[in-house]
């Protein structure tokens, strides 16, 4: 794969040389803690170098850093900065560099996930109306986050990032990798209740004999965890499914969904599991050609029973306890939704009758994510529900871009699935079965808010939709 790189000089060394060592001497004459930093900024100049003088290089870095670093330890925001956040600045500095490199073609993705960020933009303005300049400061921040998402689309289906795509499966199987090894961190973290990064979410189980918090890993929530290994439960689902070429091999795929599935568990989150299940019922539907049952059944029972094992070790009481809130929430579920929720149906109530009583706040949206932040509704109020977020926060506009972007992405990575080439079939199948369960777990959270995992989705969407396009010229 070929990339572009800066012109170097044949005097460069001498005075990159020379200005290393007058650095390092300044870093020997600092207190120790400043001596520290300086010495990691002068080890990281080397790598920042090698990320400017590609216009993948960073990129690549970028989806490692969200799936591997966790929040540093500063305060700001309220789950810290993210080292992701510095690498997405190289980013945008390289689609500068390289724009001579650009191509708008026509992408039927791009039109939606555009509008949806151009209309979260304009709800800061309302959010700044009606709920200050700290909390509309607030929203623009995280407009800007989830705007890393689309971003990173359009720089591979547009920009320099389209060699990416003639790499085959080598992004599916570093990606694979990290999120594995995420994942077992987690699991790590969880049995050993190490410290949580700066930031974290306070969610606890209590088991009869302790009370352990949830499994986060590398994330600020238990939740983001759960989400980021469905998506990777759907990828090892579609490598041991598919027929041909993959990615990684079958027993590769079944061994990495041990520690992902056993981190859904740890999380503890409902809705990360009903996303898996639709995922797989959504793949085998779409693959439902492909698929050899036996095969699948006696895999599905040996990953089942290796995550069984699993959490017997670890916490043997979390699994009596997880059969117990399963058969509740189906119990309560006809007869108190709000417990079988969590007390969502509670918040969704308020947040209608506010739009009854102020209609046209609620056609125009108060601000993207100002809900939980402000007293817009008279209080703060966590909605749980991306669809009910997205009307309310961002108005009937925000709410139409996210329907046709849902509707925009089924389609594209549908019809990728269906594609002659196997990279794009399987790019294709993972994007569209992971994103039929997304569309089921946004009722009962609100994942546009996982700013972490979208770009590495839309990454994977992005491949499919450029090798399909390919297959089909």
């Amino acid at each position: 794969m070929k990339s572009a790189h800066f012109p170097v000089e044949r005097n460069a060394a001498p005075i990159a040389a020379l200005t290393i060592a007058v650095a390092a001497a300044a870093i020997a004459v600092l207190p120790p803690i400043p001596r520290l930093c300086g010495v990691a900024a002068l080890c990281a100049l080397p790598a920042l170098a090698w990320m400017l003088s590609s216009s993948t290089a960073w990129l690549g870095v970028f989806l490692g850093a969200l799936l591997l670093l966790p929040p540093l330890p500063a305060s700001f925001g309220n789950s810290g900065a993210h080292p992701a956040l510095l690498i997405a600045a190289l980013g945008i500095y390289a689609s500068l560099l390289f724009g001579h490199r650009w191509t708008f073609t026509k992408s039927p993705i791009a039109a939606p996930a555009l509008t949806l960020t151009a209309v979260m933009l304009a709800s800061v303005a309302m959010a700044l109306m009606y709920s200050g300049a700290s909390v509309g400061a607030g929203s623009a921040v995280r407009v800007a986050l989830f705007a890393l998402g689309p971003f990173v689309f359009l720089y591979v289906v547009w920009g320099p990032g389209w060699e990416l795509a003639h790499s085959g499966f080598v992004p599916a199987r570093l990606l694979f990798a990290a999120g594995a090894f995420s994942a077992l961190f987690a699991c790590v973290d969880f049995f050993y209740q190490l410290p949580a990064p700066s930031g974290y979410s306070q969610q606890f189980i209590w088991l009869a004999d302790r009370v352990l918090r949830r499994a986060q890993g590398l994330f600020y929530d238990a939740g983001a965890l759960g989400n980021m290994c469905a998506f990777f439960l759907a990828m090892a689902a579609a490598a041991m499914l598919l027929p041909g070429s993959r990615p990684v091999s079958r027993w590769i795929a079944a061994v990495g969904s041990i520690p992902l599935a056993a981190a859904v568990v740890f999380s503890y989150s409902r809705a990360s599991v009903l996303g898996v299940l639709v995922s797989l019922t959504a793949m085998f539907w779409l693959r439902r050609r492909d698929v050899r049952w036996v095969r699948a059944g006696i895999g599905a029972v040996a990953v089942g029973l290796a995550v069984a094992l699993a959490v017997g070790v670890i916490a043997p009481g979390l699994a009596a306890w997880w059969v117990t809130r399963a058969r509740n929430t189906v119990d309560l579920a006809f007869s108190a939704s709000d417990a079988a929720l969590s007390g969502r149906v509670s918040s969704w109530g308020i947040i209608a009758s506010f739009g009854i009583e102020h209609p046209l706040r609620a056609l125009l949206g108060v601000g993207y994510k100002t809900l939980p932040y402000s007293g817009v509704l008279g209080r703060p109020v966590v909605a749980d529900n991306t669809y009910l977020s997205a009307f309310f926060e961002t108005g009937l506009a925000g709410f139409a871009a996210l329907c046709a972007l849902h509707i925009a992405i089924l389609r594209a990575t549908y019809r990728a699935a269906r594609s002659s080439d196997g990279v794009a079939a399987f790019y294709g199948t993972w994007a569209f079965s992971f994103w039929a369960g997304e569309m089921v777990q946004m009722a009962a959270a609100d994942l546009l808010t996982y700013w972490r995992l979208l770009p590495v989705f839309l990454f994977v969407v992005a491949l499919a939709v450029v090798k399909a396009r390919e297959a089909c010229a």
